[in-house]
């Protein structure tokens, strides 16, 4: 176990950080089944009042309110952006559907290469608005 020592230090520094009343026995004793007088644990006097600022008037409602509302601008400005990457794999799904063979067609020539120029055509596009991207660079140069 811990040493006395260990003990008196640990009991001291909680008495310095929660005051000498914390470690006061209570003044109201129980009984126990054998006879032995206990103490019960009070809640300890702090010498700090709280204050509780509980008032009784009603509380406004709850509103929820748009993005645009709480930037203080319009909600006609407000416009949702459809990511690039996800108009090219709408595009390349219509390419594909339009230049396959069949309807389990995914290897015939036409349907590769439908698939590959959009990608390229996406990729280019990507490079011009952002030169310094080399690993788009990298994928680009594979296809």
């Amino acid at each position: 176990m811990f040493s006395k020592n260990i003990l008196l230090a640990a009991i001291a520094a909680s008495a310095a950080l929660l005051g000498a009343d914390a470690f006061a026995p209570s003044a109201r004793p129980l009984q126990a089944y054998s006879g032995i007088a206990r103490t019960i644990a009070t809640p300890l006097a702090s010498s700090h009042a709280v204050d509780d600022d509980v008032s009784t008037d009603e509380e406004p409602a709850d509103f929820i309110l748009s993005a645009g509302e709480l930037d203080g601008s319009d909600d006609d400005a407000v416009q949702d952006a459809v990511p690039a990457r996800f108009l090219s794999a709408q595009r390349i799904q219509e390419l594909r559907v339009t230049h396959r063979r069949h309807e389990t067609d995914t290897g015939s020539p036409e349907y590769q290469v439908a698939g590959m120029t959009e990608r390229i055509a996406h990729l280019t596009n990507h490079l011009k608005e952002h030169p310094k991207d080399f690993s788009t660079r990298r994928g680009l140069v594979a296809l």
